[in-house]
């Protein structure tokens, strides 16, 4: 292969192979003026619109077509070399300063594109997902089952069963009653297993622990394990910094600690009032310090008596620089009902009407007179205040007052009893179920739960008041003292009542009616007994009765 002049030797110590600047021009007329292509160069592409049969996207790269040229090639270019593949460059070097500006390498034309046939196109980049094919003998996966949720409903359904079987078991034989027992230890059963070996959210283990420790309770004599469980779940509510759980952790551990050792759990209240006050949740502080004020009077001693009433002053000073005036009634009405209690002295009395002064000037208050059940216990103390001080007159007075109020209140009473009492200070935890001691309503304030008497109980207590204040003149009214307690004993045992328990008994006794006769025959007994005592009267029974009594008492006159 023959090079031309300019190229053969060593320029500059470079190999004389190709020197673009030396290189002769297109239009030289050694090569007849023609243009031509480099060997071994690929042509160069610029970027233009693209042609038919091209759209941008369609290909994984641009077709290449090879350019055809007619025009004459270099006679010292014998063999071409075959051009590189497609998208490869060749960068040719900047010119020499030192050449003339004549003698560089123009550059090419582009060629034109042309469409590609359907058979030369490209496939796509991306690649069809296949669907994966199951095979026709494939074992089906078993469903998920959650344990967590499948142990806390067998607890539930065990815990229900052993309740709903106890009145049944305490009449039965001890193999009902052993039953009934099972149940119970099955439901304990299940709340140990899912609180020691698995793993739960804290809120919910908390949770858990809680009610195993309130079963254990209210239904074992197993204190020494309520006791450790509710341990623990204080120790996990302070790490996780569940205030409302905590708390009712220790309104429970009270009450456990105090049925061993009551100096303990008097101690062990002070620390969590402390607690609750440094947090400043004074909803649980009034929580405890009612709470204390119980466990002292439930002794006899006369310094507990006076600690008691320290603890509901405390609650009433915090009441008071809080706003929350419904506690303030509350303590000041529990606090007459301890002067009561204590002594029947002139300065017991004087003290008591002291406190309900107070609980008074407090019912003025919108949101304190909707609560019936303090307006009705005001009312009460203030009537057992005149029996005690024995004042007839007006005793009558208190009498009608309270009357009054039991037939004046609203449909906000519990049916378990229960008494809510709104606290207006923000500061407290809250519920997060809306259960608890301390609780939130619908319209977002809190409210303190108490155990109280149930309504029909309230009405039987005030017939009694009620006779105990007309009893002096029972003869001139008619005898109307003694109609007021046959009033107060068919509030506490109605024959409709009887007849509905006696229905769920004959339900809940179905499947045992062969079992023990004793059962079946208490039944027809207890049937016996509602017939005869709803039974009408008849037209002439007064007039049998008087004939019975001449017959067998000659001396007797109607």
């Amino acid at each position: 292969m023959g090079y031309p002049p300019e190229m053969k030797g060593n320029v500059n110590g470079m190999s004389a192979r190709y020197l673009p600047n030396n290189y002769p021009s297109r239009l030289d007329p050694r090569y007849g003026g023609q243009n031509f292509s480099i060997h071994g160069a690929p042509p160069v592409y610029h970027s233009q619109p693209p042609q038919v049969g091209y759209l941008p996207g369609q290909y994984a790269q641009a077709p290449y077509t090879p350019m055809h040229s007619d025009r004459p090639r270099p006679q010292a270019f014998s063999s071409p070399i075959p051009p590189k593949p497609s998208g490869f460059a060749v960068v040719i070097p900047s010119p020499i300063s030192s050449h003339p500006q004549s003698q560089r390498v123009p550059s090419l034309p582009n060629p034109p594109r042309q469409p590609l046939q359907s058979s030369q196109r490209v496939a796509p980049s991306t690649a069809v997902q296949s669907t994966p094919v199951t095979p026709a003998h494939a074992v089906p996966q078993p469903p998920f089952i959650d344990y967590r949720l499948l142990l806390l409903s067998l607890a539930d359904e065990y815990i229900a069963a052993a309740r709903s079987q106890g009145p049944l078991a305490s009449i039965e034989h001890d193999t009902k009653l052993q039953q009934c027992y099972k149940l119970l230890a099955a439901g304990l059963r299940c709340m140990e297993i899912l609180i020691k070996q698995f793993k739960l959210q804290p809120q919910l283990e908390a949770s858990v622990r809680l009610r195993y420790a309130s079963i254990l309770h209210d239904e074992t004599q197993n204190m020494i394990e309520a006791e450790q469980t509710l341990s623990d779940g204080i120790k996990l509510c302070d790490r996780y910094r569940l205030f409302d759980l905590k708390y009712n952790m220790q309104h429970l551990l009270s009450r456990v600690l105090f049925d061993g050792s009551p100096r303990a759990s008097l101690k062990f209240l002070d620390r969590v009032i402390e607690d609750a006050e440094a947090y400043g949740h004074s909803a649980w502080v009034y929580a405890f310090r009612f709470l204390k004020s119980s466990l002292f009077l439930r002794t006899s001693s006369h310094q507990d008596i006076l600690s008691a009433h320290a603890q509901l002053k405390n609650i009433s000073a915090l009441a008071d620089t809080l706003g929350d005036k419904a506690i303030h009634a509350l303590s000041s009405t529990l606090e007459a009902l301890i002067y009561l209690r204590e002594s029947s002295s002139v300065e017991s009395l004087e003290q008591a009407q002291r406190a309900l002064a107070t609980a008074r000037s407090l019912q003025f208050d919108p949101k304190v007179g909707i609560i019936s059940q303090i307006v009705v216990l005001t009312n009460i103390v203030d009537l057992c205040c005149s029996l005690q001080h024995f004042d007839p007159s007006q005793a009558v007075s208190k009498m009608q007052a309270m009357q009054t109020s039991l037939e004046t209140q609203n449909d906000a009473w519990q049916a378990d009893g229960s008494l809510l009492v709104p606290v207006h200070s923000q500061t407290a935890s809250r519920s997060p179920n809306g259960s608890g001691i301390v609780r939130g309503d619908i319209s977002g304030s809190l409210l303190v739960n108490f155990s109280w008497t149930p309504q029909n109980d309230i009405y039987a207590l005030g017939y009694m008041l009620s006779s105990l204040a007309i009893a002096h003149r029972n003869t001139s009214d008619g005898l109307r003292s003694e109609q007021m307690l046959k009033e107060g004993l068919r509030c506490l045992a109605t024959w409709k009542a009887a007849r509905e328990q006696l229905q769920e008994f004959d339900k809940a006794a179905s499947p045992y009616a062969k079992e023990p006769e004793l059962l079946d025959i208490l039944a027809q007994y207890l049937h016996g007994v509602i017939e005869q005592g709803t039974a009408p009267p008849f037209p002439d029974q007064e007039q049998q009765n008087a004939r019975f009594r001449v017959q067998h008492n000659p001396g007797y006159t109607p």
